[in-house]
């Protein structure tokens, strides 16, 4: 029984849109047509003059000069005034190239930004950065995922400036 009433509204309301589309969509035997005319466009005539003799001038002026100036500042001096510092986490420093190629590609599938650079107390070693972060209470809150991505116990916040 329920279903045959369902079925019945649903005909019906099926019934009365479709009523309601065709009874209010706009009727075109009532619309009024505004015909738009478009004027076509002139006819290009002929040049009258011939510019095939025409040989350029060259204007010789000596008060005409060009300063050419650097108004834009450049990134590196733009960056250097941020008055903000930025942190990183240190996670190790390793000899073997595969070894930071590794730890880089497993903090970036895992969404961390890392990169390497050189150690600056042991040439022979690059050292693994996973930042930046605005601030070390967001390394705080990710140490312990850090550390496990890393395999390690323990790393180092480092203030870190561009």
């Amino acid at each position: 029984m329920n279903f045959n009433r369902f079925a019945g509204i649903f005909i019906t309301s099926t019934i009365v849109i479709w009523i309601l589309i065709f009874a209010l969509s706009p009727q075109p035997k009532y619309q009024t047509t505004t015909k738009v005319v478009i004027p076509s466009l002139p006819i290009a005539s002929e040049l009258s003059e011939d510019f095939s003799n025409m040989e350029p001038l060259e204007i010789e002026d000596s008060n005409f000069t060009v300063d050419i100036q650097d108004n834009i500042a450049s990134a590196k001096s733009i960056i250097e005034e941020i008055d903000f510092d930025l942190y990183v986490y240190k996670v190790g420093a390793f000899g073997s190239p595969e070894t930071v190629t590794k730890v880089i590609q497993s903090f970036g599938d895992n969404g961390f930004p890392a990169f390497a650079k050189p150690n600056e107390s042991n040439k022979t070693l690059t050292t693994v950065l996973v930042g930046p972060f605005v601030s070390k209470d967001d390394i705080r809150t990710n140490q312990t995922v850090l550390n496990k991505i890393a395999g390690i116990t323990m790393g180092e916040i480092i203030t870190w400036n561009p």
